[in-house]
């Protein structure tokens, strides 16, 4: 962990992979309180362009010389060991941490800090405490956020009590560098197979993720969940679980749930005593997991039950979640970075409760090899609630195929799946299909988002 207390403002930093998401935000966070911020990434963007437009300069090359009198390098965890970036990092001999390093040692220095991991709805949750927090009476959280939250057109906000609030990735076990007060678990699945082996490797890792809030602190975890149930058992922070499915065992349980046109509405018990009625203004019934969540984190903060409520309800999503871009033909059309089976079938049943009687059209991008080859079964199933899947090329990132899957093969084992490659076909293809009140959902976490973006304009 960098313990950024200890290094005074001005102090030169560099950041490898600076046009991330995390990776930017926690640039502009020490930019603004007095650091020199330098950096690398492999192509300009809207994110390196807003860098630079805060006066961080940003390098489209590295060899090492461009962080000469810098204290520390930061870099990605995209990095791969042998990446030739980090490589010439290392040469440098210039005192180098991970981002999740960084981030840990950032929010070590608060009060009341609250990381919020799971394999699914990490940014959604995440970025409903900041807005719960952020509307709060007496509150001015810190945020960050692995999307952009609506109500700050960033995924980053920088407040000024104890209250930090984030978004704790597991992959390559970042979230292990984080220290918080409340750890807080949504759920547990397979995922990140270049780096999880199995289950079992990824419930240690959440384990030790729990403990890492120590006996003082609060584990938050979905007793709903099979394997956040198993991880938690060896943890030794407060425990304290939420349920959807209505478990009166847990601290914290939903009943009464109604839902209509993807919308949720149900009452919120504590140990067996009703506290409020929850109308989360983000749809989907995966939400209402989310809202119990959140709900337990604000109770633990001292947040008011009033505010809990408000909140939650004014909370209508973060970026890439479920977001509506407008009309098209008078269909709905709506952008979401769902690239998990899991996601996938929670977003999909979510637009079939919207669509009704209409017809729900899906655009998916596979997002890396290693988990369209390791979850391959599982995507098969995960289309159900679509009427039409259109598949494009698979976004490899940071890895290789050997050809043995792809969006293609997955296509052909799909009943109606169609393959295309150029978004153009995409589009004159869907102008054939769909008609007024249908759903269109562009879906992926890669660059799909580029065409979401032209399709909207």
């Amino acid at each position: 962990m960098l313990d950024i207390t200890k290094l005074q403002p001005g102090t030169k930093l560099y950041f490898l992979g600076i046009g991330g998401i995390s990776m930017s935000a926690l640039a502009l966070i020490l930019n603004s309180r007095g650091f020199v911020i330098r950096g690398y990434d492999r192509a300009q963007s809207e994110v390196t362009d807003g860098l630079e437009e805060h006066g961080v300069n940003v390098d489209f090359a590295f060899d090492g010389t461009e962080a000469g009198g810098c204290g520390a390098i930061v870099y990605s965890a995209a990095f791969g060991e042998t990446h030739p970036v980090l490589v010439a990092a290392r040469k440098t001999g210039i005192p180098m941490y991970s981002r999740a390093e960084l981030l840990g040692g950032i929010a070590y220095a608060y009060k009341n800090s609250v990381a919020v991991a799971g394999t699914h709805g990490k940014s959604t949750t995440s970025g409903m405490l900041g807005h719960i927090f952020l509307n709060a009476a007496g509150c001015d959280p810190t945020v960050i956020v692995g999307a952009v939250m609506r109500d700050v057109g960033s995924t980053y906000r920088l407040g000024g009590d104890g209250n930090f609030i984030f978004e704790a990735c597991e992959y390559r076990d970042s979230f292990l560098s984080f220290f918080p007060r409340v750890a807080v678990v949504l759920n547990v699945a397979l995922d990140h197979t270049d780096y999880f082996k199995d289950i079992g490797q990824m419930r240690d890792s959440f384990t030790r993720f729990m403990n890492n809030a120590g006996r003082d602190g609060y584990a938050v975890y979905n007793l709903d969940c099979e394997n956040s149930r198993i991880a938690a058992k060896d943890v030794a922070a407060h425990k304290i679980t939420f349920s959807a499915g209505g478990d009166e065992s847990a601290d914290y349980y939903a009943k009464n749930v109604k839902e209509t046109e993807g919308r949720s509405e149900f009452d919120v018990y504590r140990r067996g005593e009703y506290l409020y009625t929850l109308k989360p203004g983000a749809p989907g019934r995966h939400n209402v997991a989310n809202s119990l969540a959140a709900a337990a984190v604000c109770d633990i903060s001292g947040i008011s039950a009033q505010d809990t409520v408000n909140g939650i309800a004014g909370f209508t999503g973060v970026g890439r979640r479920f977001e509506y871009l407008g009309g098209f033909r008078g269909a709905r059309v709506y952008d979401d970075y769902a690239h998990h089976p899991d996601e996938i079938k929670a977003t999909l049943a979510t637009a079939r409760e919207i669509a009704g009687e209409h017809k729900v059209f899906c655009v998916f991008q596979p997002h890396n090899y290693s988990r369209l080859r390791d979850l391959y079964g599982d995507f098969i199933t995960a289309f159900g609630d679509a009427d039409k899947l259109i598949l494009c090329p698979l976004y490899a990132a940071r890895e290789k195929s050997d050809g043995a899957v792809s969006s293609e093969t997955l296509a052909a084992l799909i009943d109606g799946a169609e393959y295309y490659t150029d978004y153009g076909e995409i589009t004159a293809r869907l102008e054939k299909l769909v008609s007024a009140d249908d759903i269109v959902i562009i879906m992926g976490a890669g660059d799909i988002s580029k065409y979401a973006e032209r399709f909207k304009k």
